[in-house]
């Protein structure tokens, strides 16, 4: 069977705050070229929280746009790659320069990093293209006598994460049901661009800057960084070295032509009769906590990782 690339998404929260985006704007570029030098790297996305999906939230003081008001704001980083080996190797070679790169951005952090592994359970992710792309791609595809693809547009597209916590036994049940949900939406539901299921397997020490005690208390701005070392050692793992919470944590990643297709969207799985009778037995079912929908603008981002995808 062929094995799908492994997703580590750095998680944090950020002041909101005119000199956070002026940091992002500054390190961001010089962290994603540093990543970039590894083999095992194979694209990113770098996403910015906007707002919450208030019923699939559950909190009715939360809104679909909140760029303005909402502080702390989420920060997702998508790095994608071969295997958990090459991500924690790429941090090993790469120490003294992350160490210092991030250290200029921990002025804006509120909470994090965190950075948990996640193995793609089934994907149905266009390619990224941009406006000049969809005319070619579209009339290859009337020439050809083939179903027209859904293409994201990498500029004009709401990005909605759900988080959900599946109960112990419950995986495989929970799995079969997302899919079917999300298969039926991309069937029938307006603007609905594509989705991935994600499943949490672990969760990076170095990634999380989970350093040992004395490289945790170093004073120091950067310059002269600790030694590379975590709880877990000073050795490159093949596998994550923070176990996998349980319950199992599982993102449903969807994509929707805008903020407004993935809020009327997400409703469906509460006013159509059947589709809420497959995510009610499919999903909510079998979830200890969740589903907690998040709303995402892509920063920036490089996708050709979507055409690695196996599933």
């Amino acid at each position: 069977m062929n094995r799908n690339p492994i997703i580590a998404i750095n998680q944090a929260k950020v002041a909101n705050r005119p000199e956070s985006y002026a940091t992002m704007m500054k390190v961001g570029p010089k962290v994603c070229i540093t990543t970039a030098s590894h083999p095992g790297f194979l694209g990113f996305e770098q996403l910015l929280q906007t707002g919450i999906h208030p019923m699939a939230g559950r909190y009715g003081g939360g809104a679909v746009d909140m760029r303005e008001t909402l502080n702390p704001v989420g920060m997702y980083q998508y790095t994608v790659w071969k295997d958990v080996k090459s991500h924690e190797e790429m941090h090993h070679d790469n120490f003294d320069t992350i160490y210092e790169l991030c250290g200029h951005c921990l002025d804006m952090v509120i909470e994090g990093p965190w950075e948990p592994y996640y193995e793609v359970v089934r994907s149905d992710l266009p390619q990224i293209m941009g406006m000049t792309d969809v005319p070619n791609v579209l009339g290859q595809a009337f020439a050809e006598q083939k179903p027209v693809p859904k293409v994201a547009l990498a500029s004009q597209r709401c990005i909605a994460v759900g988080d959900h916590w599946v109960m112990d036994g419950h995986e495989k049940a929970f799995e079969a049901g997302a899919i079917a949900t999300l298969e039926f939406m991309k069937m029938n539901v307006p603007g609905m661009i594509g989705w991935m299921a994600m499943k949490q397997v672990g969760v990076s020490a170095i990634g999380s800057f989970q350093l040992d005690p004395e490289g945790m208390i170093k004073a120091t701005l950067g310059a002269n960084p600790p030694a590379y070392n975590t709880n877990y050692g000073n050795t490159v793992h093949d596998t994550p070295p923070i176990p996998a919470q349980k319950p199992t944590q599982y993102l449903v990643h969807m994509e929707w032509e805008s903020p407004e297709h993935a809020h009327m969207g997400l409703g469906h799985a509460m006013v159509d009769y059947e589709l809420r009778k497959i995510h009610n037995e499919g999903v909510l079912a079998h979830l200890d906590k969740g589903p907690y929908y998040m709303f995402f603008a892509p920063m920036m981002e490089q996708g050709l990782w979507r055409g690695k995808l196996k599933m």
